[in-house]
């Protein structure tokens, strides 16, 4: 994690000024850090410079945004959302798209829901423990 200004501890490293939305827990599993990083690396994009340990790309969202898993040494690990996600449209019979009421919050636990099962095959159990917002700021 990076240092804020106020000395809490942020996830993600940016150029500018990013909110995003964080799922974070730990990973339960006897196993070490590198045998897991390992496996995850042999399925996941490792992104180099976004996340402050690493962090692998689950999955782009139209070009509007993107569901990072991110884990340190100490097993501490985090789904982050960045940018937009929209996938509340939804195809009708006739071609057009309709948006229902709760399609978004829908989509997004579905989402999040995938992605955690992906991983946990990989990595063992993981413990969710908070859902918060973050506002990522220029590393030093």
């Amino acid at each position: 994690m990076f240092l804020k200004a106020d000395g809490t501890k942020v996830w993600l490293r940016s150029s500018s000024r990013l909110p995003y939305l964080v799922l974070g827990g730990v990973i339960e599993s006897s196993e070490d850090y590198e045998i897991i990083r390992s496996r995850l690396m042999q399925v996941y994009e490792l992104t180099s410079g976004i996340a402050s340990d690493d962090g692998f790309l689950m999955q782009e969202f139209e070009d509007r945004g993107a569901l990072v898993f991110c884990m340190r040494p100490d097993k501490n690990c985090a789904f982050l959302l960045l940018g937009k996600f929209d996938y509340g449209l939804e195809k009708q019979k006739s071609g057009m798209e309709k948006r229902k009421h709760d399609a978004v919050l829908a989509n997004l636990f579905g989402v999040f829901k995938r992605s955690a099962d992906e991983i946990a095959r990989h990595v063992g159990t993981i413990r969710f423990e908070y859902v918060q917002t973050e506002l990522a700021m220029t590393a030093a």
